[in-house]
């Protein structure tokens, strides 16, 4: 395969590569460094969007409980999927892993090996999905991961298995968890993440008594919840959901096996979408309307701001676009914030981010990591404990940004800086490899121009 890479070595390399799997490439990047300069210039082409990250973990764990083989098709090896992969093997689930097909043969009960702990590296989803499901297995289970893994909220689990007697000690190296779920009312809130719904909708079906998840506030990223529902319907368990803020658990239920085909993702498409409404020309394929991801919505935001594209058989095509800034709640798509804050930076008039409290606890403070970006940029940006007030639009300048370690500031501030006036130095990276492994390659294919830096 072709890149458009050039490989500047330091003496501190441990290892860069990308390695072709039948016609697909993924980096890799081991414990090394990777900073990238860009240079600025105009994108255009077809992208083919990647599967949906939200979609395919939540596929993976039920198949793993469901005994016998399932096969899950559209699937990219990112950090967070093998790190799903490599905890769902701690229970005995064998994975057949081919180019852009896993095949799982599932175990059908929850039992650890001697090995009980389980990296979840930096996989917030993982992490919070699997300790109630793996709780189950009625053993001591050991959670590790990166810092800024451990540093997210964990309230909502530690107040609920101390109610119940469970064990739940967080520390800044590890989780350590003793104890099992039990059939019953659970209460908790629903404005904090919905990972933790959907963590005890993953396991309350396998107990043996029915049980009723009630949330006590606002229901925030409900339809995150909406496609764990949606999966487990997949995989042969049943939710049932009574109106807003409640869910019923009938126990005693058995996961079964099923193939199922992943979904392109919005997420990761939204920020190709604002670089076709900054430079036009710029297709995206392998994505649909026939999802129930919350990110879809990009669409509606791009609309709302006076973008134009043209919906495909199997995608979409952007118009290079005059934008109007527009004020936003993200309460529901919390993930879209690199995107939006970058439409702003490019719209007439004011954007306004709000509702966004819930981004100073992703892989970085991402309110605040946003808020740093656009500055280096030049872009006119203030900052409030929930929101993000963006006046546009910029004319952006060159300079050194900072990852954050935080993959989707490494797609926003890369796409920005195609648009800037002098190249760009993105340094770490290589965070990129969380989400989207072959985002510089697929960058490339659109003409980005980049030198890639180890160290």
């Amino acid at each position: 395969m072709n890149f458009v890479l050039s490989i500047v070595k330091c003496d501190k390399i441990m290892y860069y590569k990308y390695i072709n799997i039948s016609k697909r490439s993924y980096l890799e990047t081991g414990d090394m460094q990777m900073d990238v300069l860009i240079t600025p210039g105009k994108l255009a082409g077809t992208v083919l969007i990647p599967p949906s990250k939200s979609e395919s973990i939540r596929a993976i764990i039920a198949a793993s409980i469901a005994k016998g083989k399932s096969i899950i098709s559209n699937v990219i090896y990112s950090d967070d999927i093998l790190a799903t992969i490599g905890a769902m093997e701690k229970i005995g689930v064998k994975f057949i892993k081919n180019a852009q097909q896993l095949i799982v043969s599932g175990v059908g009960r929850v039992c650890l090996s001697d090995d009980n702990f389980i990296d979840c590296n930096e996989s917030g989803a993982t992490l919070r999905f699997l300790i109630p499901l793996l709780s189950l297995s009625r053993q001591k289970v050991v959670f590790t991961g990166k810092a800024s893994l451990l540093r997210r909220p964990m309230s909502v689990y530690d107040n609920m298995f101390k109610q119940m007697d469970i064990s739940f000690q967080v520390n800044d190296r590890n989780i350590i968890m003793n104890g099992s779920l039990i059939p019953g009312y659970y209460e908790l809130p629903g404005n904090i993440s919905s990972q933790f719904i959907s963590g005890l909708l993953f396991a309350l079906p396998l107990l043996k008594g029915d049980s009723v998840v009630k949330l006590t506030t606002v229901f925030e990223s409900e339809e995150y919840v909406t496609m764990t529902v949606s999966m487990l319907k997949q995989f042969g368990i049943v939710i049932d959901a009574v109106g807003d803020d409640e869910f019923r658990v009938q126990g005693n239920q058995t996961y079964t096996p099923a193939n199922f085909t992943v979904s392109g993702d919005f997420t990761q498409m939204a920020i190709f979408a604002v670089a076709g409404m900054m430079h036009g020309d710029i297709t995206c394929l392998n994505i649909g309307l026939d999802t129930t991801q919350p990110d879809r919505r990009i669409l509606e935001y791009c609309q709302q701001m006076g973008g134009t594209f043209q919906t495909l058989d199997n995608g979409y095509f952007f118009y290079k676009s005059d934008l109007n800034g527009i004020s936003v709640d993200i309460g529901q798509s919390p993930d879209l914030a690199t995107a939006l804050a970058l439409l702003g930076a490019i719209s007439k008039g004011t954007t306004i981010i709000d509702n966004a409290i819930r981004l100073r606890y992703k892989e970085s403070n991402r309110l605040l990591s946003i808020y740093e970006t656009l500055k280096t940029f030049g872009v006119d940006v203030e900052m409030t404990e929930t929101s993000l007030i963006i006046h546009g639009p910029s004319v952006f300048c060159g300079g050194t940004l900072e990852s954050y370690n935080d993959h989707r500031i490494v797609m926003m501030a890369t796409v920005a800086s195609s648009f800037c006036q002098k190249p760009v130095l993105i340094k770490n990276a290589e965070a990129i490899t969380k989400s989207y492994p072959d985002f510089f390659a697929d960058y490339a294919k659109i003409g980005g121009n980049f030198t890639l830096i180890e160290g």
